[in-house]
């Protein structure tokens, strides 16, 4: 009898549970429909509200200062150390990536839904308003239209999935996958290839609070590097420490405040940045946390850093043998990004914005010069200068260009921001075949191809609707696009390839060219190849690569050393022992690295050119040298090149462009008003080959300069 009355208490007992947890469920998707019904029926100026929170890609100081005061706060030391593994390497964004995560938008709503009200969640049961207690909040998807954020995330989905890589969502609520999947569906364009992780968010921005992704240990596993994000960004800070724990993966947690926008990795131990850092680290603001139990919120303040510990910091926690950290422009949205005008597609080649003269008087066309100059005069890890090439700016929808700074950040506009997907590249425009400056996006994807060699671009327009002068339906003004909101995941089993590439003009030793490259891989490396063609042929050469000591294989591509002249067309392949094969540059064969040689391309040495040169000889230059100014870039150039002058005295300028013959083929004096002279020389008239172009002041210093002419 005692048993029998156990279990029907038992049985009572558990039919009260489930019945409680109808309840609950019902009372959950009440509370649902009911915040669905209130965005459908929010006004414009409510939705304008919301987007300029939702795309707010940095929370203002004056933000800052109101949590802070809102809320108790408590003591929270630096985390100088947060002992990295003893060996570890980062790779840098061209190389092979098994996913990309990107985050879709979302209205936060409190939870009783009286009036509309957005809030900021702090983790998957509590959000933050005006109290310093925590409240119940619901996330409702956005698949509507009212702006145009679904649909750039459904072709965004799309392209990564083109890239041959997995699109990791992370979404608030589980149910909301089936959502993301009819509404790709409806505009064919159906996930295949995806995964869906469940979390609070505040924002899109996952390029800026995502996992700063790395290799570790004699297998090359993957591990996480988890920066401090913005103050008010709680749930988003916490994105790289949930998803570590989803897919198992350690998770390395500092106190340092960085976002990825403004990391450039080469992957060989340099890092480019913007002084930006230097001021999120100079604050004492920390990030929100709560007390689960009570919903009491606290923030954490932390220790200012100088500048030089946050450069020491860095150097431990992303295992750096140098930095580089440039000035941060002054009109780009309010991020101080280097993503936003500079990219790399390998460890010896970087890509710039150009900004055009039109754009001269503001202040961000001379940085972004300055900073260009500064990072093509320095020495790569194969002791080469940097390579540089352009993409120019995007203009106005009229086909202008900004008319001042402020103009400008009304559309932080720029084709730097995009992702590299594998062989992919997922680029932003700024225009469609109805409006905007169309046949200036199609030339800039046209060149980008060129300049990006073998990479598939997949364009994607990130602006809103035409009828919206207010900028909140897309992703004008808000200081970022595709690049910002996409975060790369590497692939596993990385086979990494070091490789100083031979490009423009070479030497060469009686038409011999040695290749050489440090390959490594966690199972070892099978093979190398170098393949190769004179440029013209159909068919590849292929010369097997010589292993030697400390994972070095080498190679020598030989022509004939009497050749009046040649372009040579290589690229190199690797295999592992476990069976993955990979190419350096990553796109080969559509892709590959090309040099020339041959005595039409480079008729004499430098001391030759420098001597026909009138009043100009090597030793006289050393002597008078008095300017102090970078070098042309792009170097080789095609239609125009551009180079930085210092002139302190604001002296007038000599310029004068020679032939390899001694012919001046241009004169034109430079009346400086500044100390900082940016002049650009039109070379689209010029034949290709080497020129001089020699700079003498009003005073009689003199300095010359090699341009190369390559089309």
């Amino acid at each position: 009898m005692k048993r029998n009355f156990i279990y029907r208490q038992l049985i009572i007992s558990l039919f009260a549970v489930f019945a409680f947890a109808n309840l609950q469920a019902q009372s959950q998707s009440l509370l649902m429909q009911k915040a669905r019904e209130k965005v459908q029926n929010l006004l414009p100026e409510q939705r304008k509200a919301h987007y300029s929170k939702v795309l707010e890609q940095k929370p203002s100081n004056s933000q800052k200062l109101q949590q802070l005061s809102l809320i108790s706060t408590t003591t929270k030391e630096h985390k100088n150390n947060v002992g990295m593994p003893e060996k570890f390497w980062f790779p840098g964004e061209f190389e092979e990536v098994q996913a990309i995560m990107i985050a879709w938008s979302y209205y936060h709503l409190r939870s009783d839904i009286e009036g509309y009200e957005y809030v900021e969640p702090i983790n998957d049961s509590l959000a933050w308003g005006e109290s310093d207690i925590a409240v119940p909040y619901v996330s409702i998807i956005d698949t509507a239209d009212y702006t145009r954020l679904p649909i750039i995330s459904a072709q965004l989905a799309n392209a990564i999935q083109r890239g041959g890589a997995q699109v990791w969502i992370n979404i608030c609520n589980p149910t909301d996958s089936l959502v993301i999947k009819k509404y790709m569906a409806d505009h064919n364009m159906p996930l295949t290839n995806y995964r869906f992780f469940v979390n609070a968010n505040n924002s899109i921005w996952y390029r800026d609070c995502g996992p700063v992704a790395f290799y570790y240990g004699d297998d090359d596993s993957l591990a996480f590097l988890d920066f401090e994000y913005y103050t008010g960004r709680a749930a988003d800070d916490q994105i790289p420490a949930k998803i570590a724990q989803t897919i198992n993966v350690p998770n390395y947690v500092t106190s340092i405040e960085y976002e990825g926008g403004n990391i450039i990795l080469d992957g060989v131990g340099t890092l480019f940045t913007s002084n930006e850092v230097y001021s999120s680290n100079s604050d004492t603001y920390g990030q929100v946390t709560v007390d689960e139990a009570t919903g009491q919120i606290n923030t954490t303040t932390k220790k200012a850093l100088t500048a030089s510990q946050v450069r020491d910091s860095l150097t431990d926690l992303l295992g750096l043998d140098r930095i580089k950290v440039l000035p941060r422009l002054q009109f780009d949205g309010g991020t101080g990004h280097i993503d936003l005008y500079a990219a790399m597609w390998d460890e010896n080649n970087f890509v710039f914005s150009k900004y055009p003269s039109a754009m001269s008087k503001i202040i961000d066309y001379r940085t972004a010069a300055s900073n260009e100059d500064t990072i093509l005069n320095m020495l790569s890890y194969h002791n080469q200068n940097y390579r540089g090439r352009h993409i120019p700016l995007p203009r106005r929808d009229d086909d202008k260009w900004y008319t001042s700074g402020p103009n400008f950040e009304l559309y932080t506009r720029t084709y730097s921001n995009s992702t590299f997907v594998n062989n992919v590249i997922i680029q932003p425009i700024f225009s469609d075949d109805t409006w905007g400056s169309r046949e200036w996006d199609l030339a800039a994807i046209e060149l980008m191809k060129k300049q990006f060699p073998g990479y598939e671009i997949i364009p994607i327009d990130i602006r809103g609707y035409e009828d919206d002068p207010d900028y909140t339906t897309g992703f004008d003004g808000m200081g970022g696009a595709i690049h910002c909101i996409t975060k790369q995941i590497p692939a596993d089993n990385p086979i990494r390839i070091i490789h100083g590439a031979i490009q423009d003009f070479a030497e060469g030793y009686n038409g011999v060219f040695p290749i050489s490259a440090t390959i490594t891989n966690r199972s070892g490396i099978a093979s190398a190849t170098c393949y190769w063609r004179v440029k013209g042929n159909t068919s590849w050469n292929s010369l097997n690569m010589n292993a030697q000591s400390n994972n070095v294989f080498v190679a020598s591509i030989t022509r004939d050393a009497n050749l009046a002249a040649d372009t040579i067309e290589y690229y190199i392949s690797a295999t592992s022992n476990n069976g993955k094969t990979i190419t350096k540059p990553f796109t080969a064969p559509k892709g590959y690295y090309t040099f020339y040689h041959g005595t039409e391309a480079h008729p004499a040495t430098d001391e030759d050119i420098y001597n026909q040169l009138p009043n100009v000889s090597i030793v006289e230059q050393e002597r008078n040298a008095g300017i102090e100014m970078g070098n042309f870039y792009p170097n080789p150039t095609n239609l125009t090149a551009r180079i930085l002058i210092q002139n302190e005295e604001k002296e007038a300028v000599n310029v004068k462009l020679f032939n390899v013959s001694g012919q001046c083929l241009f004169s034109k004096t430079l009346f400086a008003d500044d100390t900082e002279v940016l002049f650009e020389l039109n070379t689209g008239n010029l034949s290709n080959g080497m020129y001089i172009v020699n700079f003498t002041t009003s005073s009689g210093k003199t300095t010359a300069k090699k341009l190369l002419v390559e089309r």
